[in-house]
């Protein structure tokens, strides 16, 4: 009798966990980027690649990198062309979805490295249309805190 009482609290713990964990995730705000574009962490978190990223509400701060391979001819091996880390700050709203994409289509190997001497993105809300937003090396995000929190 106590094994199946046991049971029985297990079946109902469970139940309940499963449900508070569909409604937290069905709750949650999601980022997704591009085969070429992607969301390598979130507020320092490392996420798993070429996947819906799940957001906290609130100010999160993003990194994401660019990189693709330029082949020009069938026995070319290619030229890979990556950005180094790149970052945004993001206002998440909850139960929103965000999609992120490079502001124009990179045809070229001279498309890419343009795209990342000058770095920005195109962030869609809802399917809303897009906003252009400036990314940031980590350099200029450093710099960026520096001047926001002078020490005293």
């Amino acid at each position: 009798m106590k094994t199946t009482l046991l049971n029985k609290a297990f079946v109902g713990a469970t139940l309940i966990m499963s449900t508070i964990a569909i409604s937290v995730t069905a709750t949650a705000a999601t980022l997704k980027g591009t085969d070429t574009l992607n969301v390598v962490s979130i507020n320092g978190k490392a996420t798993k690649a070429f996947k819906p990223v799940q957001l906290p509400e609130g100010k999160v701060l993003v990194e994401v990198k660019y990189q693709d391979l330029f082949s020009y001819r069938a026995d070319d091996s290619g030229t890979w062309v990556k950005s180094e880390p790149l970052f945004f700050t993001l206002d998440v709203a909850p139960q929103s979805n965000y999609q992120i994409n490079t502001p124009t289509k990179l045809v070229s190997e001279a498309d890419a490295r343009r795209f990342i001497k000058n770095p920005s993105i195109q962030l869609s809300v809802d399917g809303a249309e897009p906003r252009q937003l400036p990314l940031q090396n980590h350099s200029q995000l450093m710099a960026d805190m520096l001047v926001s929190h002078p020490s005293k």
